[in-house]
């Protein structure tokens, strides 16, 4: 009996389950949330590729696609293709979904053209969205912003930030790397360094605008613009930058008038009246200089005040003038212009090559000693008041100026850095050049000739490729354009190379 109810059992447990296993396959399955809540023989319809936008880059042959990934997507193929094109030769990526809605791919094509550019959602289960379409085309060649020079200033300049800035409470220019520790203020550079590196941020600032570096020169300005003004001192009634910023410190003209450029042009680039008050103030201070001994012209320092007048100041404060009356339109900063570059002529000038010399004391001795920047200076005041005047006078000193120039301070030189041969800075003062640059470049904005911009320009392209860059913290030195070696690096000079590099970026940046 027991074995006859075991087999009646066993017999019923298999038609049972054999009954169940019908019926669970007659039943639709529980679907699954990624089936969409799909009815029998329901086509998935994936949702669509949301946002798909592609745009030119700034460099050639370049497109950048972003889009939104639908809900249920793990992946887009983005695919492109040159309009005109067979299909076949369409190019797929598929890019995976990692975090977030947000997708991009950057597309790199061999050629200029429009190009139709795809998107399709994929789900879990490969299963394609319909295709989504935009047609693009990248940047022409002849038509990329260079930003070569201005890549090469911002590191220059973030590296000189952070070799010798802020190294002080002062918040300012130490005078070198490796850092000074002395004589004076723990090692703080003289005005006169504070200056130059004022005028590289100044420069890089200027060039910056418009580019990805704009954001990152213009935070810097409040701090530049702070820490040079700490060398203010009040002495005899009178503000002015002194050499350290202790009243009582030796105060100098020349030092004062290149600050007060630097803040006239802060003020053309934002219009804020701070930098045009303290390019006045310097004004201020530069008219108690120009004194009746010599004939005119402005002092180099404050004390003693019967001493010698300079080029390197009444030339710069020449072209301050012609800054201030483009920027305000008052005539008394003309006509001081025009008087002191008539000054420069008649008493230091040479008649025979037009270049400058150095300085003239009370009883009319003159220190025929040339320097390039002196001669720059003129030059460059000579272009502002041809622009302002008109007068052709003015266009043919410069002209004459920078032909002299050229023939005295480059030199030809073979760069098996660049494979060519080009005239070169011929000279170990960085910042002088600098300087005489802002006249080369303020002629070549009215006459368009670039061999003198060219040999700036090959200048510092084979200084950055050669041994003159300093692989570890890329400053650049002063004393390879005459063929010697330095163990140390200047601010005043660091400053300089990054003006000229700065001054080069403004060009490229233009297209001239």
């Amino acid at each position: 009996m027991g074995k006859i109810n075991y087999a009646l059992f066993f017999t019923g447990w298999i038609i049972f389950s054999f009954t169940s296993l019908i019926s669970c396959g007659a039943d639709d399955p529980v679907p699954d949330e990624k089936d969409n809540d799909k009815e029998p023989g329901e086509e998935v319809v994936v949702p669509l590729v949301n946002d798909l936008v592609v745009e030119k880059t700034g460099k050639a042959n370049e497109l950048q696609a972003t889009w939104t990934y639908p809900s249920g997507a793990v992946s887009v193929e983005i695919s492109f293709l040159l309009e005109g094109a067979d299909g076949a030769s369409a190019v797929n990526n598929n890019i995976r979904r990692t975090t977030g809605d947000k997708g991009s791919f950057l597309i790199k094509v061999s050629e200029h053209g429009t190009y139709i550019v795809s998107a399709v959602a994929i789900n879990n289960y490969g299963e394609r969205s319909e295709k989504v379409t935009v047609k693009a085309s990248p940047t022409r060649e002849e038509d990329v912003v260079k930003t070569l020079f201005i890549e090469r200033a911002d590191i220059l300049m973030s590296s000189l930030m952070d070799l010798c800035f802020g190294k002080s409470p002062r918040d300012c220019w130490n005078t070198r790397y490796p850092n000074a520790t002395g004589p004076y203020w723990d090692g703080d550079a003289v005005v006169w360094g504070q200056g130059s590196g004022f005028s590289g941020f100044v420069a890089l600032r200027n060039a910056s605008i418009g580019t990805e570096y704009e954001e990152k020169y213009t935070a810097m300005t409040n701090r530049m613009y702070n820490s040079i003004n700490r060398f203010i001192t009040t002495d005899n009634d009178l503000s002015a930058y002194a050499v350290y910023p202790q009243n009582g410190n030796q105060r100098f003209y020349d030092d004062n008038v290149w600050i007060g450029l630097d803040m006239s042009e802060l003020y053309i680039q934002t219009g804020e009246n701070r930098f045009l008050e303290k390019a006045e103030m310097v004004w201020d201070y530069l008219m108690v200089g120009n004194t009746s001994s010599a004939g005119g012209g402005i002092l180099w320092r404050e004390m003693p005040a019967y001493s010698n007048k300079h080029t390197c100041s009444t030339a710069p404060a020449a072209v301050l003038g012609c800054k201030l009356y483009e920027i305000t339109k008052e005539e008394k900063y003309l006509e001081k212009a025009e008087e002191l570059y008539a000054w420069l002529k008649q008493y230091m000038q040479d008649p025979n090559d037009h270049l400058f010399y150095d300085n003239i004391s009370p009883s009319m001795v003159v220190d025929k000693a040339k320097y390039s920047y002196n001669s720059g200076q003129p030059m460059q005041a000579a272009c502002l008041l041809y622009n302002i005047t008109g007068e052709q006078k003015y266009l043919e000193d410069a002209s004459q100026i920078a032909l002299s120039a050229y023939k005295r301070w480059f030199s030809l030189y073979n760069s098996k850095e660049l494979g060519e041969e080009f005239y070169r800075i011929n000279g170990d003062h960085a910042w002088f050049f600098a300087i005489m640059f802002r006249g080369f470049i303020e002629l070549y904005k009215i006459d368009n000739r670039r061999i003198y911009i060219d040999a700036f320009e090959k200048s510092m392209l084979q200084a950055w490729e050669s041994e003159c860059r300093d692989r570890t913290t890329n400053l650049l030195s002063n004393k390879y354009f005459v063929n010697k070696t330095q163990s140390s690096w200047e601010v005043l000079h660091e400053g300089g190379f990054v003006e000229m590099l700065a001054q080069l970026a403004t060009l490229e940046k233009q297209g001239i």
